[in-house]
């Protein structure tokens, strides 16, 4: 009686379940819940977490990853592409990159270094007191460093900071006066860098500046080569110590502010801002296309525009590796060799934030959002 009695039951719940199967079985449309949540669009919704901190004990271990994943790019509007997960960067070879250079630009100069401000940070402090140079403004929150007043006399000097000072001084026949040097870190343009910019002064020739100062685009050294010299040394200082990981835990707040970020506008198009002034965007841009090998075919600066033509080496790998990255997007390079292409570049805005955007050729309309994006990397990437 009891197996009898259940039956009827039994195609009741079976008559429930196949009548509300679709809304059951919801979970295999995309975009829907049902019963059984779908996961393949969860990647929306990561979150990208803090770094690993190694121990103390453990610092000098070497973890570096020989063979690196590119990162994928955040999906700041994802909505734009819920079926096509954003596809890692590619890595763009710069023979460059591994080494310490001053750089210039009309007056200025600013000195790279191929290592994050988490390290370059102390190796600046200890070259500094190598050289029995103190330090009265020590704010890693804005990257700057403020060197003690020096007296530089008419003696030998045993470091290299005073000698420098007091040659490069005599050479403008420069001989009163305290001398200090002004010092700001930065972030640099391709991650992992960093840029550091130096100023000397001179308390006979004017004021000294306002220990609050934090960009240094207005402020001009007394004695220019005195910062030639100045970061010329801090740059073979670095540059025999690169090996060397030390990290400065309080200075993970000067690599906070990047100067050029890649990310998407509220179209979902590709955009790199440059936290620069323009006069620094427009040569960035300039330099970097120039270090890609890419060539220009036209450029106004007036209307921030570049017309470029890109080669097939861009597109393609080595022979034997198939097409590259830009080939299998596109689907428009031959066996062999592949297809050119000739593209806008404009850079755009206002004060210190500009960015820069990829169009067709004609500038009527932006390319393919993949595109943008690795042409926008490879600019960065070549970056100085």
């Amino acid at each position: 009686m009891k197996g009898i009695a259940t039956r009827p039951f039994g195609w009741v719940l079976l008559a429930g379940i196949l009548s509300g199967g679709c809304s059951w079985l919801d979970w295999m449309r995309p975009g829907e819940e049902g019963l059984i949540l779908n996961p393949r669009d969860d990647y929306l919704e990561a979150q990208q977490h803090n770094a690993l901190v190694v121990p103390e004990d453990l610092r000098n271990l070497n973890n570096t990853d020989p063979f690196p994943i590119p990162p994928t790019p955040i999906p700041e509007n994802p909505s734009f592409y819920p079926e096509r997960p954003p596809l890692p960067d590619a890595i763009y070879a710069n023979d460059n990159r591994d080494e310490v250079r001053l750089q210039r630009l009309g007056d200025r100069r600013w000195l790279v270094v191929p290592e994050g401000p988490t390290t370059a940070w102390p190796k600046i402090k200890q070259f500094l007191a190598e050289n029995g140079v103190s330090v009265t403004l020590d704010a890693p929150e804005t990257g700057r460093l403020n060197t003690e007043w020096m007296e530089i006399e008419q003696t030998t000097y045993r470091d290299v900071i005073r000698t420098l000072t007091k040659e490069t001084k005599a050479a403008v026949e420069l001989d009163l006066g305290q001398d200090r040097y002004l010092i700001k870190v930065e972030q640099g343009l391709r991650p992992g860098t960093t840029e550091v910019h130096a100023r000397h002064e001179n308390d006979s020739v004017s004021l000294p500046t306002d220990e609050t100062l934090v960009s240094f685009n207005n402020v001009i050294s007394h004695v220019h080569n005195a910062e030639d010299e100045f970061l010329s040394e801090v740059g073979a200082y670095i540059a025999a110590k690169v090996s060397e990981q030390t990290v400065s835990k309080v200075a993970l707040q000067i690599g906070s502010t990047q100067k050029a970020i890649i990310r998407r506008n509220e179209q979902g198009y590709p955009e790199l801002e440059l936290r620069l002034d323009y006069e620094r965007a427009w040569a960035t841009l300039g330099q970097s296309l120039e270090n890609a090998e890419v060539e220009v075919l036209a450029l106004d600066r007036d209307s921030g525009m570049f017309v470029v033509h890109i080669p097939p080496e861009v597109f393609t790998r080595e022979e034997d590796d198939g097409p590259g990255f830009f080939c299998r997007l596109t689907f428009s390079c031959d066996d062999d060799k592949g297809d050119a292409l000739d593209l806008q570049i404009v850079v755009e805005g206002s004060g210190e934030r500009y960015r820069v955007i990829v169009l067709e050729s004609t500038g009527d309309r932006p390319v393919q959002a993949e595109v943008a994006q690795q042409v926008l990397v490879l600019i960065r990437e070549f970056a100085t």
